[in-house]
């Protein structure tokens, strides 16, 4: 698939194939991806952990959800629950052997040089003493983390390019710490629940967005960036702008999932005057 398509083509998947596995070098795939995000001082600051719906209890699936997200984790096959990990810095900081800024790796390979003000001594004197080391002494912060939503988005886009529906639910941080053993020093970012859609490719159209002029500026606040109908037009070819919901026929196909699924809202909502 295009790249343009695939963006085009995410849709927040909420309805599952059951009894159909998702292989493994699938999964692979979206670590893969997520592994090759962007990263501030090549800090690994997401990580991961998937989980089996098989293999876990009912009881273990049930202290995973929250009142956003409750029915996706009994549909989803897998889960791949994306943190910040708060104590990354400290880590890279104190382990030379770790390629970040930290350790000089980036300067040796030439992926930051010279003619951008990089250098050993640059980071000795200055980057680790007035960026990277002020605030480590009062532990690891909460305040979520761009670049680790940056490596979750990019697995989320390999999902998609892989054939596989998906769909980003915020989960029960105390019930994945004590189901996972997960550090108190990572932070929750969001579950990515993956599987084979059950939903038509289109799952209702697009979602409506807010409105251009409200959203992206030139220069200044008051003013919108120009957006071209004509790349408007090339960008429904290629596949990134696609059909918008509401299409037509969602009700009945959400009504039939429904009724597979035995789900509330399966049967037909009586009109009244």
């Amino acid at each position: 698939m295009e790249f343009l398509n695939v963006i085009g083509s995410r849709r927040s998947i909420r309805y599952f194939q059951q009894g159909r596995a998702v292989e493994r070098e699938k999964i692979q795939t979206i670590l893969e991806g997520a592994r090759l995000a962007s990263r501030a001082v090549n800090v690994p600051w997401a990580k991961a952990i998937v989980a089996y719906r098989d293999r876990l209890t009912q009881d273990e699936i049930d202290s995973l959800k929250t009142p956003f997200a409750s029915v996706e984790f009994d549909l989803a096959p897998v889960y791949i629950l994306w943190y910040h990990d708060m104590d990354a810095r400290r880590v890279a900081i104190e382990s030379s052997a770790y390629p970040s800024v930290a350790s000089g790796t980036l300067q040796d390979i030439g992926a930051l040089g010279p003619p951008h003000g990089w250098s050993h001594k640059y980071v000795q004197e200055v980057v680790l003493p007035e960026v990277l080391m002020p605030g480590l002494s009062a532990g690891p912060q909460r305040g979520g983390n761009a670049d680790a939503a940056v490596a979750m988005t990019q697995g989320l886009l390999c999902a998609v390019e892989e054939g596989l529906g998906a769909c980003l639910a915020p989960f029960n941080e105390a019930g994945a710490a004590e189901v996972f053993g997960v550090p108190d020093t990572w932070e929750p970012v969001q579950a990515m629940l993956v599987g084979y859609s059950a939903e038509s490719p289109q799952a209702g159209g697009q979602r409506p967005r807010a409105d251009w002029d409200k959203t992206f500026f030139l220069g200044h606040v008051d003013k919108p960036y120009p957006r071209d109908p004509a790349v408007t037009e090339s960008m429904k070819e290629q596949g990134l702008i696609q059909e918008p919901s509401p299409i037509p026929w969602r009700s009945d196909e959400v009504r039939a999932l429904s009724r597979g699924f035995r789900l509330p809202g399966g049967e037909p909502v009586e009109e009244t005057a």
